[in-house]
C-alpha cells in the first residue's frame, strides 16, 4: 500500500524526467540549426573584422595640412592633445604641431570635426587601438606624422597596433619627418 507522498513523489519524478527530456530534445534542435549555419565570429587576426563605415579608429595627423590654429586642443574633453612649437615651414604657418596622446584618446571625433576644414590635419584611421606596456605614451609631432604614414605603409589597417613593438619604426621614420620639416623651414639651406 502507497502513501498519498509516495504518489506525489513518483508523478513529480515522471513529470520532471518527461519535461526533461523534451528540454533536452530542443536544445538539441536548436544546436542542430546553429550548426549548419555560417560562423557568427571572425578568425581574428587571420581574418580582418568589417568596419561600420563610420568607425572612429585611432586618430592620423597630416603634419604638412596643420595650420596651427588649436581648434582641436580647445575641442578635446580628454585633454590629449598638446601644443608644440617646431619648425616654421611655410610663412602663413605659424611654427606651431599637434602633439597627442592615443592612450588617453576616447576616439570621439570632437577634435576632427573642430579642425578647419580648410585644413583637415586631423581624421580618423581604420586602426582600432594602440596597445602598451607603458602608462602613458606621448607622440610628439612628428612622431604621430609617422606613425599616419606606416599605417599605410605596412598594412596595419583594421588591426590592434602593439606601440611597444613598433616604437623603433616611428622613433626612425619620425627622425626623416623632423629633417624633412627642417629642411623645408630652411629652404633647403643647412
Amino acid at each position: 500500500m502507497s502513501t498519498k507522498t509516495e504518489k506525489f513523489v513518483e508523478v513529480r519524478g515522471r513529470w520532471r524526467l518527461s519535461k526533461g527530456a523534451s528540454g533536452l530534445v530542443r536544445s538539441l534542435l536548436a544546436t542542430a540549426e546553429y550548426f549548419f549555419k555560417s560562423r557568427p565570429t571572425t578568425l581574428y587576426p587571420y581574418e580582418k573584422n568589417k568596419l561600420p563605415e563610420a568607425f572612429r579608429g585611432v586618430l592620423t595627423y597630416d603634419i604638412e595640412k596643420c595650420i596651427g590654429c588649436g581648434a582641436c586642443i580647445l575641442a578635446c574633453p580628454n585633454n590629449c592633445l598638446y601644443r608644440r612649437s617646431g619648425p616654421k615651414t611655410d610663412k602663413n604657418k605659424p611654427g606651431v604641431y599637434i602633439a597627442f596622446e592615443p592612450t588617453h584618446c576616447l576616439f570621439c571625433g570632437l577634435c576632427v570635426d573642430a579642425c578647419p576644414p580648410v585644413s583637415g590635419a586631423l581624421s580618423h584611421s581604420s586602426v582600432i587601438s594602440i596597445v602598451s606596456s607603458k602608462k602613458k605614451v606621448m607622440w610628439e609631432p612628428w612622431e604621430w606624422a609617422a606613425f599616419t604614414e606606416l599605417i599605410k605603409e605596412k598594412g596595419w589597417e583594421y588591426d590592434a597596433v602593439d606601440y611597444d613593438r613598433v616604437e623603433p619604426l616611428i622613433k626612425r621614420k619620425a627622425e626623416e619627418i623632423k629633417k624633412r620639416l627642417e629642411e623645408k623651414s630652411t629652404g633647403g639651406k643647412k
